[in-house]
This record gives structure tokens, C-alpha cells and sequence, in this order.
């Protein structure tokens, strides 16, 4: 026997710690089912959450039982893949049933190439579910909502979540080869939210978005490629006094991607950014607007993820419009076949121009994974999430510690779901 063939022998049979990373490595577990193949979607957590209406003057702890089951059913004809998906979320709050809730998810994804210079790319989706009550920053509240009575302005809170129905649709087309030097691509999304409870609240943010994106792609060197595009995003509102809102807002964008090595990646999009409502009495805004982000993998088991942004959007049925600037860090780390950590952390600063109010939001946490075997894995998640606001009632602070445990980790992270998996 040579070297080569001896040393190949001692990596495969001899090093167990190899052995670990192709097990739990590798694709997801499969069940073949005549010409398709079924992928089951499973996990679970235990959490306790101290703030879980994310309000410091309705401060309410809870534990709460989560999990997500379901599965992909998916066919591949050549090059072309066509994928279904059923997940639901159940959630249980020990000290706040009133909140409990079953989500339902429904999905299908497809990838068609029609020739070596066509593909397609399409998602449909249609979510059942709820938001949860309290201040979310990415809802666009402006003003504070209670939970339980009224509040010291006198508003009365929700008895329980929203709930609302989403339809999706989300497409992209490619015309052009993947080796050729130009490529253009058309993006289109909509998205229709009706929401089902709570009309005193709700029945203005029943609405209706589309998103039309046109780009052109350029390959000026093997590791540079650069790219112009124009996001149009229209908002459509259902109830006669919210379509005063009504509104359209345009982003035209230059940049490119440099794939320095199998290391480094950095991408960058700048230009310029428009909002206007076909209100004439709303006042319209224009500004700056980039999004930047950078890949570095100093090791193979060592990751960094860096994005910067700044964008503005409309709040919710009203002329106000959310200006802010986002920071977003992640570090994976695998500290054996078996064990890996993620550090992450996120600031956003929001400037609410119509109503002339600062929101700073800041959240950074910590997740410890342990791989089982292919099909099983357990962890541990710490979360902390804040809100600064020149509105103090808007205030809080929020720890979440939680235990885990995922089957079939790999389908839990590839399958498009609206829950980011815990593993």
C-alpha cells in the first residue's frame, strides 16, 4: 500500500472525528415515495421569556411549549425541481393561554430551466396565522398599544393576537447562461394580508403588495460581477379611508459582488431611494439609500457575516415614513464535528419622519448546538431584544432562554418556511 492510499485509509477508518462530519453532514434523511421523495420537518423547544409582550409597562413573564411539524414532498426531473410544503407552529404560553395559538403554513417551490439561457424560479405560499400582541418595531407602530384594559392615553389593547391570512407569490426569471459575461433578471412578489379578528385594529392594514424588480447583470473579471437594478413596490389598502395611503416606493440601485476567494465575499448595492403616496397631502420622502455586506471565513469551521443598510418604509396605513439605518453581525463556529455556536447581534436606528420620533431597537444573543446524529440535533438559545424610544411608553426590554431539539436538521434549515429553524 503507498502513502497516499495509506493516509486515506487513516483519515476514513482510523479518525472517528471524520467520520462525524460526514454523518451529520450530510443531505437530509429521505423517504422515497415512488418518484418523489418525502423529507418530515420536526422540532421542538422549551423557552422562558420574561417580556412577552415586548412592553415594559405591561410587563408579563411566561414559559412557553413551541413546536413545528410537517414535511417536503419533492420531485427533481433533470435539471428542473418542484417541491411542496406543510408546516404548522404551535405555541402554548403557560401563564397567558389567551395567547396560544396553531399556525398553518402551505408552500410550493419550483426551479425550471427551460434552456441553458432560461430559468425560472417560483414560490406560492399561503400562511395562516397571527401576530403576537404587544410593540414590534417591524410592525411600524406609531402609537403604543396595550395588552390588557387601557393604557394611560386611553387606548384599549387587544384581548388577543392579530390574525390574518397571507397569500404569496414570489417569482424570479434569468435570461442568459450562468457562464455568460450579461445576464438579465426579473423579480416579482406579491403578497395580500386580510386580517380575520380585532377589526377596531385591523381592518386598516388589509392590503394588498406588489414588487416589480428589473436587473442587469455584467461579469467584468472571473471573480467580479457588477449589477444595476430598480425595486418598484406598490401598497395597496382595502378600506376606503386607509387608500388614502396608498403608495409607491422606488429604489434604483449600482453595485456589484467580489468573490475575492472560497473566503472572502463582499457585495454592495448604492443609490438612490423615493417614496411618494397617491395622497397629494402626504408629504413624500427621498434620500440615500445602500445595502452592504461582507462573508469572511478565516477558517473552514469559522464564518463571519457582516450587512449594513439603509432603507426607509411607510408605516402601516399612514403617511409616516420609517427612515433607518441596520447593523447586522454573525459569527458560526464549529468547535467539533458535532458542536457549534453562533454569536449574533443587530441594532437598528429608525427615524419615524412623519411623527418626528426616534426608535432604537438592539438584540444580540447566543445559540450552542450539539448534532446527535444525522436526523436529530439539540441546543441551547439565549436572546436579548430592546427598544429606546423618544416615546418611553414604547420602552422594553426582553430576555428569552430556550432549550431545543430539531429532526431532520438539514430540511429544517433548505425548506421555505415563515419560522427561522432553532437548529
Amino acid at each position: 500500500m503507498n502513502h497516499r492510499k495509506l493516509a486515506w485509509c487513516l483519515l476514513v477508518s482510523c479518525n472517528p472525528a471524520w467520520a462525524e462530519v460526514l454523518d451529520i453532514k450530510k443531505e437530509p434523511v429521505i423517504i422515497p415515495a415512488g418518484p418523489f421523495e418525502f423529507a418530515p420537518i420536526f422540532e421542538a423547544a422549551e423557552s422562558y421569556n420574561d417580556n412577552i409582550f415586548q412592553q415594559n409597562r405591561f410587563k408579563k413573564a411566561s414559559f412557553l411549549t413551541q413546536f413545528h411539524a410537517g414535511g417536503q414532498l419533492a420531485l427533481e426531473r433533470q435539471m428542473n425541481r418542484y417541491a411542496l410544503t406543510y408546516t404548522l407552529q404551535s405555541s402554548q404560553y403557560h401563564d397567558s393561554p389567551q395567547d396560544n395559538y396553531v399556525d398553518h403554513f402551505v408552500g410550493g417551490t419550483s426551479h425550471i430551466e427551460f434552456t441553458s439561457r432560461n430559468r425560472l424560479d417560483v414560490n406560492l405560499g399561503y400562511l395562516d396565522s397571527h401576530y403576537q400582541r404587544g410593540i414590534f418595531l417591524g410592525r411600524d407602530l406609531i402609537n403604543p398599544i396595550g395588552t390588557i384594559g387601557k393604557d394611560s392615553l386611553g387606548i384599549t389593547g387587544r384581548s388577543e393576537p392579530d390574525q390574518y391570512h397571507l397569500h404569496s407569490v414570489d417569482a424570479a426569471y434569468r435570461y442568459g447562461r450562468v457562464e455568460a459575461k450579461g445576464n438579465l433578471e426579473l423579480k416579482f412578489n406579491v403578497q395580500d394580508y386580510a386580517f380575520q379578528n380585532n377589526p377596531e385594529f385591523t381592518a386598516r392594514q388589509d392590503r394588498t403588495q406588489f414588487a416589480v424588480t428589473p436587473g442587469f447583470y455584467f461579469r467584468v473579471a472571473p471573480k467580479t460581477t457588477l449589477q444595476t437594478q430598480v425595486e418598484n413596490i406598490w401598497v395597496k389598502y382595502r378600506q376606503t379611508e386607509a387608500s388614502a395611503f396608498d403608495s409607491l416606493k422606488q429604489r434604483f440601485l449600482v453595485g456589484g459582488t467580489w468573490l475575492y476567494s472560497a473566503k472572502t465575499r463582499v457585495s454592495a448595492r448604492i443609490g438612490y431611494l423615493r417614496q411618494t403616496f397617491d395622497n397629494s397631502g402626504s408629504r413624500g420622502f427621498s434620500d440615500a439609500t445602500w445595502d452592504l455586506s461582507a462573508y469572511w471565513a478565516p477558517l473552514t469551521y469559522s464564518r463571519f457575516n457582516l450587512s449594513i443598510a439603509r432603507d426607509a418604509v411607510p408605516t402601516i396605513a399612514s403617511s409616516n415614513i420609517r427612515a433607518s439605518d441596520r447593523f447586522r453581525l454573525n459569527w458560526t463556529h464549529d468547535w467539533t464535528p458535532r458542536v457549534t455556536t453562533q454569536l449574533f447581534g443587530a441594532r437598528e436606528n429608525a427615524d419615524n419622519v412623519g411623527i418626528h420620533r426616534q426608535d432604537d431597537y438592539t438584540s444580540f444573543g447566543l445559540d450552542l448546538n450539539y448534532g446527535v446524529r444525522r436526523w436529530l440535533g439539540v441546543g441551547i438559545n439565549y436572546s436579548y431584544r430592546s427598544l429606546k424610544s423618544d416615546n418611553n411608553q414604547l420602552n422594553f426590554n426582553q430576555n428569552v432562554a430556550m432549550f431545543y431539539i430539531t429532526g431532520n436538521p438539514r430540511i429544517s434549515d433548505e425548506a421555505k418556511t415563515p419560522w427561522a429553524t432553532w437548529y
